[in-house]
């Protein structure tokens, strides 16, 4: 295993939509996270996106259906993780 580069911490409302999934979706949305933390610079990662608009500074992260809105803190090298949310209202 790598050593961690980057924190990942979810807002609450993030973890209790988390919560709220089947155990296969979380498990990947998990795992996609703690590879994340992997990353010299998670901005490079396939699946993620910079957001326009009113959520410019934001990044969305793909895992299925399911869209991750996240934020990066580049000096204490944390990614934050605002909402998970189906992709249809993610933005």
């Amino acid at each position: 295993m790598q050593e961690k580069k980057w924190r990942v911490e979810l807002s609450k409302s993030a973890f209790k939509h988390l919560k709220k999934l089947d155990d296969k979706k979380a498990k990947k949305i998990l795992d996609n996270l703690q590879e994340l933390e992997e990353w010299e610079n998670p901005l490079l990662h396939q699946d993620i996106r910079p957001l326009v608009g009113q959520l410019k500074g934001f990044h969305r992260m793909r895992s299925g259906n399911l869209r991750i809105i996240i934020e990066l803190d580049r000096i204490n090298k944390r990614i934050g993780i605002h909402a998970i949310v189906p992709r249809g209202s993610a933005y």
